[in-house]
């Protein structure tokens, strides 16, 4: 082992253990515990986390939080492990917006301030300010958690206050919050309108905007590149019907959706649509 250059054995090795391990590394001496909170490290281990027939899986109960492991190798009970909150807030007052790289970006329901939270190191940072920013409203605001061109973490907040939208991006690495501009003359910021959780896939954060209760010529899809900090608007796919829905989801870092055509009680067709040079393609039916 002392033969093997620093490098090799944190990235090669260390970064390949299960979560579990990897946390008991960070007791070894200060210069591990260092690098394994180094952005280097945390992305190296999701990577191969992701490749990992072991995978975790974040269950929010009433009174715990635990991860279970799921291995499609070798099927069987494992029982689940709690989750410790560093933080005071109960379970059933938290609401987990979004995830990159082992990261949680949680509200906390009583006090509206966002976190961002790793429960496998334990570090958390609340983004609230004194300016009012780093609040959010769950049932009108959008939130989305991306990396940019320099490899610093970043959250897209996007906040809808009586008829007004302001963007805001908070940066981990100033600890500071910016405002960019949105789309010139667009009708978005409207209490009408229902934006979905972000799906990053990329270099892009995509949100399906919904107006009143969801018919297709009111649909629309809304693009921010993470590395421009610019919004773009793209069509929804080519469906005709009172009753649509579409949910955003990355495949392959390809951005597909699915889009469900009736209304809730009766769902008559589901489509899994791919987007190709900003044009949808069809695909299969569900």
């Amino acid at each position: 082992m002392s033969c093997l250059p620093f490098l090799v054995v944190m990235l090669d090795i260390i970064a390949r253990l299960p979560p579990k391990n990897v946390a008991q590394c960070k007791l070894v001496c200060k210069e591990w515990l260092d690098f394994i909170l180094e952005r280097k490290f945390v992305r190296a281990h999701c990577h191969y986390m992701r490749a990992s027939a072991d995978q975790k899986l974040l269950m929010v109960g009433w009174k715990t939080i635990e991860v279970h492991s799921l291995n499609y190798k070798s099927p069987g009970f494992i029982l689940p492990r709690g989750v410790a909150r560093p933080f005071y807030a109960h379970p059933s007052r938290m609401f987990f917006l979004a995830s990159l790289d082992g990261m949680l970006c949680v509200c906390l329901q009583n006090t509206c301030e966002l976190v961002v939270w790793n429960p496998l190191t334990t570090k958390f940072k609340k983004l609230a300010n004194s300016n009012s920013q780093g609040f959010y409203k769950v049932d009108s605001d959008a939130l989305g958690f991306f990396v940019d061109s320099s490899d610093d973490y970043n959250i897209l907040h996007i906040k809808h206050r009586r008829g007004t939208m302001t963007v805001y991006i908070y940066s981990m690495e100033l600890n500071s919050w910016s405002t960019v501009r949105f789309l010139k003359h667009r009708p978005y910021h409207h209490y009408t309108y229902l934006w979905s959780p972000a799906t990053l896939c990329g270099g892009g954060l995509y949100f399906v905007v919904t107006q009143c209760r969801g018919r297709s010529d009111g649909l629309t899809v809304i693009r921010f590149d993470v590395n421009s900090k610019s919004f773009s608007e793209l069509c929804f796919p080519n469906v005709y019907d009172d009753e649509v829905s579409g949910s955003l989801v990355n495949i392959n870092e390809e951005l597909h959706m699915y889009v469900c055509i009736g209304n809730y009680d009766y769902r008559r067709e589901i489509v899994l649509w791919r987007l190709k040079n900003k044009s949808w393609m069809k695909g299969h039916v569900l």
